[in-house]
């Protein structure tokens, strides 16, 4: 079920415009790992390392040595939340060259989400790995040079304290932030990084301050169907929050997550169905079941699948 929660979460991030993003580094909103966001306004800076300690993602203490990206890789893509996936974003490499573009941002996320199983450290290790295995050293020496500019504006000590209920306080931050992130990323690259994010913070707080009714608070927990509601009544609630394209987009997607749910309770039944045949061999049992999987499930699922039985 923690599947669909971080899965639906990501969908209605989709559908909603608001200044949640401006909170990001302020400590209003902390997304441990793609999970939904928890609101405090007690903190005035967020570091990433420290909110997954205070959840129970990191050790209190880091690993003595660190994993060799190999190692790394291996923890993540075979053994951990990763797999099955593939990174977003790319290395934003046009014409042999390292050029300014959204994407890397991206991509650098997507790594980042790994942090709780490894650390930082092997996360920045892994990066370079990955960067170098694609583009030869002198560009991943290039894109790691943009990395830490990145992670020193991810984890920066702001002045500014955001206080979500005092508007007063938004502007400052956003300033502050807009700033900072030109001095050390460079105009092109936080350009690149962040003129979106900032845009839409522009266009909440102008809509915001001309009086009209803000859109939902991004951080609400998206209506969601399940046993005994009524989906008339859900669908209602998503149109009055929502609009109805984006109501209309929630209902296929959970359309989508349904037929997921079922295609992969049938493989777990056929799995246990196979585990107790007494006249199979091991061997034989798993070349069945993967004959299964490939049968029933895209390319882009079947690494999924295996990771969730387990074979």
């Amino acid at each position: 079920m923690q599947m669909r929660k971080t899965w639906i979460v990501g969908v209605a991030a989709t559908l909603v415009v608001g200044g949640a993003w401006l909170l990001w580094q302020q400590g209003a909103v902390t997304p441990p790992n793609g999970s939904s966001p928890l609101h405090t306004e007690s903190e005035s800076t967020w570091r990433i390392a420290d909110a997954g300690r205070a959840l129970g993602l990191v050790a209190a203490k880091s690993t003595p040595t660190a994993r060799s990206p190999d190692e790394v890789r291996k923890r993540l893509f075979k053994d951990g939340s990763f797999a099955g996936t593939e990174a977003a974003g790319n290395w934003c490499i046009a014409d042999k060259k390292l050029k300014p573009c959204g994407e890397l941002r991206s991509r650098f996320e997507y790594y980042v989400l790994g942090l709780g199983e490894v650390t930082i450290e092997e996360i920045r290790g892994l990066i370079q790995d990955e960067a170098q295995r694609e583009n030869g050293a002198q560009l991943a020496g290039e894109i790691m040079a943009i990395w830490d500019k990145y992670w020193q504006v991810r984890t920066y000590e702001w002045r500014n304290k955001f206080v979500q209920s005092d508007r007063a306080t938004w502007m400052p931050v956003f300033e502050e932030q807009r700033s900072v992130r030109r001095q050390v990323l460079g105009a092109p690259w936080a350009e690149a990084f962040f003129k979106d994010d900032e845009k839409h913070f522009e266009n909440y707080y102008a809509q915001l301050e001309s009086g009209q009714a803000p859109p939902p608070d991004p951080g609400e927990p998206v209506p969601q169907m399940a046993p005994g509601k009524d989906p008339t009544a859900v669908h209602a609630e998503r149109v009055a929050r929502y609009g109805e394209a984006a109501a209309d987009r929630l209902a296929k997607a959970d359309e989508e997550w349904a037929q997921w749910e079922a295609r992969l309770s049938g493989a777990q039944r056929e799995w246990e169905r196979l585990q107790k045949a007494s006249n199979l061999s091991d061997a034989q049992r798993k070349a069945e079941i993967v004959s299964y999987v490939k049968s029933n499930f895209t390319p882009d699922e079947q690494l999924r699948v295996q990771a969730l039985l387990r074979i």
